[in-house]
């Protein structure tokens, strides 16, 4: 009867350590889910501004988390008329001692490093003070960034993605 209770109770610490673990999430995924709103394969138009002098052209992105949750990746290509516009390999993460997300987006000419922070849901990225990049799902359900840029004191958009679900996304 002990050596019955004994393996019962070794059992049972078994399961309880087993699910603890495989439960529980670092502080980066714990950040990192708050992006889950990003995740998905994305297809729609884009604007540059000023909107009257500028075409529309369409966009594909497709976000992944990476890394156990701890990273995500965004690929994204911009076209008008069959011509690239923009053609980006983002990587975020997290830093949990800086308490800050990180984002670099990488294109044919480099590297620009972003750093963010989570403000009402949306993901905002900056770039110096006179620039930033949104990210943010729509009530209907889109996938929205656009950037601005601060002149003379005002944020001003010069771009704006809104982009919808679609099935998988390649490039």
């Amino acid at each position: 009867m002990k050596i019955i209770k004994n393996n019962t109770l070794y059992t049972f610490l078994c399961f309880f350590l087993v699910t603890q673990v495989s439960f529980s999430q670092t502080e980066e995924q714990k950040a990192m889910a708050k992006l889950s709103f990003m995740i998905g394969d994305w297809k729609g138009t884009g604007s540059s501004y000023p909107k009257e002098q500028n075409k529309s052209y369409d966009v594909l992105s497709k976000v992944r988390y990476d890394l156990d949750g701890e990273l995500l990746v965004l690929k994204h290509r911009s076209m008008r008329d069959g011509k690239p516009v923009l053609s980006l390999h983002t990587i975020i993460y997290y830093n949990v001692e800086e308490r800050q997300y990180y984002y670099y987006a990488f294109r044919q000419k480099g590297v620009r490093p972003f750093t963010g922070k989570i403000v009402d849901g949306k993901l905002i990225c900056s770039i110096g003070d006179d620039y930033r990049l949104t990210f943010q799902r729509t009530s209907e359900g889109f996938f929205n960034e656009y950037g601005e840029k601060r002149v003379d004191g005002v944020w001003t958009k010069n771009f704006e993605d809104l982009l919808m679900p679609t099935s998988e996304v390649t490039f």
